[in-house]
């Protein structure tokens, strides 16, 4: 039985690929064409991180990845898109791989690592510290997931968590032994949303943050009070060059020390943890890559061919494709779920026409 498909080249494609797979489990003889040029096909290129069962049993990013998890590679000069929501529909953020940081923040704790005044120094080795102790690999990259992830804050700290102790190989104290759950509950945390002038107020008014430093247990607090008061000092002397990273520690301490003492993080889910666990394989991998290339490979070792026309065939679906990096992974995300989905709903047509 012969079967062709039209639509976008990867919503006909994942729905050839999956016709082809049931056909075979069921020793059944369908070949399936698509109606497309693949050289014309719209480029998806890495590097990428994310959870897509669908793409992943596609062949997509399979090389680095394992179970759900889709690592596309690339170029060691482009920054590395991830996102924790799963297929990829949204929520995509991006990290940096060559030591610099790509959210503002992030790149702060790299100045101030670099900073001729020796307080900025040590304000950086602190920060270095505090992530060493709890397990986590010092690496911007990290940081980059701890502030930049589009999760809320607690699940942020669980996603950096899980990064950076995979790519330290070890694990580290619990993050929550270094609260003592006794804060005034009619206090909310620092808003997620940086303003400048708010944060300069905070630091200038420390009254405002002691409930946040209350709420630390003794082990950690004194030196906690420090390094904001030096922080304080130094956004002072620089006109706040780094009040990104302050604020965003911020946001976290006073959502942090809201929990019990010794409780837990929000555990994170399949896509979450893929997409903590893929940051390593990612950093690691530099060819570039194109993840629709990997789809059409795919169709083709499962005897698919691309034709150019076919006045018969099934039509999947059709979007076109935007022009930005982000938009064009979600369009393709996007595309290939409503090929799965087509091709479910084709299935019965093409093998039973009459029902």
């Amino acid at each position: 039985m012969d079967v062709a498909l039209r639509g976008s080249t990867p919503a006909a494609t994942t729905a050839g690929i999956l016709i082809l797979t049931r056909a075979r489990q069921l020793g059944l003889p369908i070949r399936v064409s698509v109606v497309a040029d693949p050289k014309n096909a719209e480029r998806v290129l890495g590097p990428a991180v994310l959870y897509a069962p669908v793409l992943a049993s596609c062949g997509v990013g399979r090389d680095a990845g394992h179970g759900g998890l889709v690592v596309v590679p690339g170029p060691p000069d482009r920054p590395i898109m991830m996102t924790a929501t799963p297929h990829g529909l949204s929520g995509w953020f991006f990290v940096d791989r060559a030591g610099h940081g790509h959210h503002p923040a992030s790149q702060a704790f790299v100045r101030m690592s670099r900073d001729p005044r020796v307080p900025a120094r040590h304000l950086s080795r602190e920060v270095r510290r505090a992530m060493e102790i709890l397990g986590m690999q010092p690496d911007p990259a990290v940081l980059d997931v701890l502030f930049g992830a589009d999760v809320p804050p607690l699940t942020r700290l669980s996603l950096a968590l899980r990064a950076g102790r995979f790519l330290a190989g070890g694990r580290g104290e619990p993050v929550t032994r270094f609260v003592t759950g006794q804060v005034d509950p009619s206090k909310r945390p620092i808003p997620a949303e940086f303003r400048r002038e708010e944060t300069l107020r905070l630091l200038q008014n420390p009254d405002e943050l002691s409930w946040i430093l209350d709420g630390l247990s003794p082990a950690i607090r004194d030196r906690i009070e420090t390094w904001f008061t030096t922080a304080k000092g130094l956004a002072e002397d620089d006109e706040g060059r780094d009040l990104e990273l302050i604020h965003a520690l911020l946001v976290l301490a006073s959502n942090l020390v809201q929990l019990p003492p010794y409780s837990i993080l929000p555990p994170l889910g399949a896509a979450e943890d893929s997409m903590a666990v893929g940051l390593k394989a990612a950093l690691n991998t530099t060819n570039e890559d194109d993840a629709m290339s990997q789809l059409t490979s795919m169709f083709r070792f499962l005897g698919g061919t691309f034709v150019s026309d076919e006045s018969d065939a099934w039509f999947v679906c059709d979007e076109a494709a935007p022009e930005g990096h982000v938009e064009r992974w979600q369009w393709f995300c996007s595309q290939v779920r409503d090929g799965r989905k087509r091709a479910t709903e084709l299935w019965e047509d093409i093998t039973d026409p009459t029902s």
